[in-house]
């Protein structure tokens, strides 16, 4: 199966700027998005598990297991993908309750929509649908805690006044070549 191009410049982004900036540490009450961007449908392909934000919580939860089962199991590999060249993904969603019930997340890498994913029980495939996001750059430092660092400061935000958020998918990107422990990634929040 063959890697498609990735979603914008998500590469060049994530690797410009790699000071200390107030934008690029986006931690804080004060939070905001980088950016927002309009983005059109793309699909993903991996492994993906029924989760919820209370579960991933208290310990319970699935998406640190999947993101071990991706990588011990070379899931990318399976798909024909080299994420040292194309980064992978963390996606959410069929929400239920908003982000209050369950979610399906999967953690996979981008394919092109006419190629046919392997027949494997194990791979889910989601289409993103084309949407308008709100997008946020982690700080930089150990992935597994500026990511969930983000996350806790991106649900104070989504509960500002004027802020809807769509639930139709959202989705977290790792650029190729990220070092787990000095990391950063963007996360996309689909808006209306």
């Amino acid at each position: 199966m063959k890697q498609n191009d990735l979603v914008g410049n998500k590469k060049e982004s994530l690797n410009e700027g790699k000071g200390s900036s107030s934008e690029e540490k986006n931690i804080g009450p004060h939070l905001k998005p980088n950016r927002i961007e309009t983005l059109p449908s793309f699909t993903l392909a991996g492994i993906s598990a029924v989760t919820s934000n209370e579960a991933e919580l208290r310990n319970d939860g699935k998406i640190g297991q999947l993101f071990e089962k991706f990588f011990i199991e070379n899931i990318a590999g399976e798909l024909g993908a080299d994420i040292k060249e194309s980064g992978h993904y963390s996606c959410y969603f069929d929400y239920e309750e908003m982000d209050l019930g369950s979610y399906e997340v999967m953690v996979g890498v981008k394919v092109q929509d006419e190629v046919q994913v392997p027949d494997l029980d194990s791979i889910t495939t989601f289409t993103v649908p084309a949407a308008k996001y709100a997008v946020f750059v982690t700080e930089r430092g150990p992935i597994i805690e500026v990511v969930q660092r983000a996350w806790a400061n991106i649900w104070q935000w989504s509960r500002q006044k004027g802020v809807e958020r769509a639930f139709t998918g959202d989705f977290e990107y790792y650029p190729n070549g990220i070092d787990p422990n000095d990391g950063q990634a963007e996360i996309y929040i689909a808006i209306k």
